[in-house]
């Protein structure tokens, strides 16, 4: 074979089908994991959808009758002062039948309900007040920003009463390691929260969350969720 054979053979082209296809591929490689989580959003949110949430009637009085076992005989609370009525209405709105026990494990962009505590409270607040705390609904470090910037106050554990918030370690966000509650008594002596272990609005705990994150440096801490404007 001569040069002048080589030089005459014109050179392979790709075609602009297999380009565009290549095109097509590299996109779907970039954007293929958020796709894939919003289609799995999609998916929770229709199974939220089309499945009983609500804890079964035997569940919810189970749950009811040990949050009313921790109630005083007379409440100690004077719902007449403004700075308790919104904590009032939360330690209610948890209460609803719906919410109490209430399935987690469909709501999105939170592995299954396992990682459902802050938008489990959040539900709850919106119940009560109208609306959400936290740029970031789902995310503990969110909420206590909110909090810390005026929408809460911080308090000592003395100072709670029922519907006050508990989060675990709230101080110490190094480790990615949060949980967050509501007070059901004066004292807050008994949290509701979501369950890790059963995906679900029904861990009833002690004030430090029955040990389960003394691995971790920091303590509980507590805060009242202000509402300055009252109905």
């Amino acid at each position: 074979m001569d040069k002048s054979d080589t030089q005459s053979k014109p050179k392979p082209r790709l075609s602009r089908g297999f380009l565009t296809t290549l095109g097509i591929l590299s996109v779907l490689v970039v954007v293929g994991k958020p796709l894939t989580n919003w289609g799995k959003a999609q998916y929770e949110a229709y199974q939220a959808s089309n499945t009983i949430l609500t804890a079964s009637e035997a569940k919810y009085k189970k749950l009811f009758n040990v949050i009313q076992a921790n109630q005083p005989p007379s409440s100690s609370n004077n719902t007449n002062n403004d700075r308790l009525i919104v904590s009032e209405k939360i330690f209610h709105a948890a209460l609803l039948p719906d919410i109490l026990g209430r399935s987690s494990r469909y709501e999105p962009y939170t592995s299954n309900g396992k990682l459902a505590c802050a938008r489990m409270v959040n539900m709850v607040i919106e119940r009560a007040l109208g609306y959400q705390v936290g740029q970031n609904t789902l995310y503990v470090p969110s909420i206590v920003e909110d909090l810390d910037k005026g929408k809460g106050k911080r308090i000592e554990q003395k100072q709670t009463i029922r519907g006050d918030i508990a989060i675990a370690n709230g101080t110490d966000y190094t480790n990615g390691l949060w949980h967050i509650g509501i007070c059901m008594n004066d004292s807050c002596t008994l949290i509701l929260s979501n369950s890790p272990f059963e995906s679900e609005f029904s861990w009833l705990t002690n004030s430090n969350f029955d040990g389960a994150f003394d691995r971790y440096s920091g303590k509980t801490t507590f805060y009242r969720i202000v509402q300055k404007n009252l109905f």
